[in-house]
Parts: C-alpha cells; structure tokens; sequence
C-alpha cells in the first residue's frame, strides 16, 4: 500500500484513542471535583497533566488551596485548556479534528461506516464551547466523547479488511494505548505510593481511564490493590489494555507488515519490540514490587520503547529513503 495511506491510517487511529484516553481522564476529575477531597482533586490534576508532561496553560499547578469557589474556577479553566485550547496538541477537540483530517484523506481504504462514524461525532461537537456544557452537566459530553472512541474502533473491528491497512490501524491504536496507559501509570505511582495508605477511588480511577476496572473485578476483588493493579494493567495478557496486550499486537502486526523483509529498518522495528516484550516476560516478575522507583524505571523503560519504537516506524515505513535501481543508491 501507498506509505502515505499507511501514515494516515496509522495516524486517524492513534488520534482517535488519545481523543478517548482524554475524554475518560476529564471524566473521571470532572467525578472527583463532585465529592472528592481538595487535596485528592489537586492530585487528580497532577496525575493529568504529569502525564501529558504539560503544563497548564504555560503555568504550574498550586497545591493547598481551600477554597471551593476557587477549585471551581481552576477546574473550568483546566477542562478547557483539555478540551479546546488550541495550542494543546493533545486536546480533546484537537485529537478529534486531526483524526477527522486524516480519515478524509484514506476515505479510499476505510469502510464508509468509520468515516460516518468519525466525521458525524466531529461535526457534532466542532461548535461547541466549554461555557455551552458547563452549567449543565459536563460529564454528559465527555461520556459522548469517550463512547464515540470506543464504537470507532468496534466498528474498525467490524467492518475493515483484514489487510495491511487493518495491521497499520492495530499499530497505531496499541502504540498509542501503551504510551498513554504507561505514562498515566507512572504519574499515578509517584503521586499515590503503593505502599501507603489507599482510597479505593484513586486506583478505581486509574483501572476506569484504562478502561480494565470491570476486568479487574472479575478476576481479582472490588479492592483494587495498588500491586495487583499495576500488575494487571502491565502484565496480564488476556487484557486488551495492557501493555503485554498492546505489545503483543504490535509484535504480530510487524510481523504481517514486514513479511519477508530483511533490511536493517525492518529488522530494528522486530528487535526493539521484542525486547520490549521481554523485558515484561523475564524481568517484570522479578522486580522488588515493593519499590516503587524500581516499578517506576521499568515502566519508564517501557515507555521510552514505545515512543523509540514509534520513531523506527516512521523510518521503515513512512519516511523511508527512495532507492534508485538504476544507480544503486537511496536518495
């Protein structure tokens, strides 16, 4: 297929399951700011933005404030430097256009279904502005934004080809999903230790953004233990959500992609995700699960593979150079 058709593929649905990610992470502070403490609700935004590495709005984040009136107001102006800042690439409404603008240009190799799906829900909510929802129940909008996401990519599941394109689509949208679920778990860690004492809430809230907490429950307890969460979300591959899942995709993609290609680019792309995968196979298990800047640097390592991986793509895929037959060179 076309390089160009393979990158706007790849890029419509890692845009789509970051508009979602997001949506969920606004969700679940927009709950929190209803009956949490002031103290956990700052936490609460902490986590959202550490994980983006962002900071809101060119400021920093103040702590120990006591004010409800004011939590309020800092709350508006956070949801929508979320949701409809413009210079926020990970905004909301962002993600949603830059899936949009994507989808249109590979109209070609995706069913009518995704592009209705997509370019309805965009048109939808292309006017609306925070003030519009404010006043009268947020989360209504978000619950829209995520759910949307979600019957995207059943209807990816339902209806694409299982082709090339499908394999670039299953890239993009497991790339994505680990980055964004291994940089959250990062900032939850540092934020709410393991080993101190917990709120049920606060690792409820990280296993409802990763959409695991119903899994969760049914294979372990409504508890939600901080160790057993992380290696839930890490580990366990019977998860679609989890990073071994995600990996484990993306192993089998690469292997559909690049079939029987030999060359250096494909074979840096196998060789990083399979250390990737090994590292949660063999070293994983064995760590001091009890210590959290040890659970921090492998998640950290995983990430910093996710995000190499992502770069070696593009080389073997999307930006590869051009080989000229005639004089043997690449140009």
């Amino acid at each position: 297929m076309l390089s160009r058709d393979a990158e706007g593929i790849y890029w419509m649905s890692r845009y789509m399951e970051r508009a979602g990610h997001v949506a969920r992470l606004v969700l679940e502070q927009l709950d929190a700011v209803q009956d949490r403490p002031l103290g956990a609700i700052e936490r609460g935004w902490q986590r959202i933005y550490t994980a983006m590495d962002r900071s809101p709005g060119g400021g920093e984040l103040i702590a120990g404030g006591e004010n409800v009136d004011e939590m309020l107001l800092d709350a508006f102006t956070l949801v929508d430097d979320l949701t409809f800042e413009p210079s926020n690439p990970n905004a909301l409404m962002s993600c949603m256009a830059q899936a949009r603008e994507n989808a249109r240009q590979v109209r070609s190799v995706i069913s009518h279904e995704m592009w209705s799906c997509l370019n309805v829900a965009f048109l939808e909510m292309r006017g609306v502005r925070l003030q519009d929802i404010w006043i009268d129940q947020p989360q209504g909008f978000f619950r829209d934004v995520a759910s949307t996401a979600t019957t995207f990519s059943g209807i990816a599941d339902a209806t694409m080809y299982r082709d090339e394109v499908w394999h670039f689509f299953l890239l993009g949208r497991s790339i994505e999903r680990a980055q964004r679920h291994l940089a959250l778990l990062d900032a939850h860690i540092g934020l709410f230790p393991t080993e101190e004492r917990h709120w049920v809430f606060d690792w409820g809230s990280l296993l409802r953004v990763c959409e695991a907490r119903g899994a969760f429950r049914r294979v372990h307890s409504n508890e939600y233990p901080p160790g057993t969460t992380v290696d839930f979300l890490v580990a366990d591959p019977a998860l679609s959500g989890s990073i071994a899942h995600a990996l484990a995709t993306v192993a089998a993609a690469c292997d559909v992609i690049g079939g029987e290609r030999q060359d250096e680019p494909a074979r840096i792309v196998r060789r990083r995700v399979g250390r990737a995968r090994a590292l949660i196979t063999y070293d994983w298990p064995i760590r001091n699960a009890h210590d959290d800047a040890a659970t921090r640097a492998m998640v950290k390592a995983l990430l910093q593979a996710c995000l190499g991986f992502h770069t070696d793509l593009e080389q073997a895929y999307f930006r590869y150079a051009v080989r000229d037959m005639s004089a043997g060179q690449s140009r």
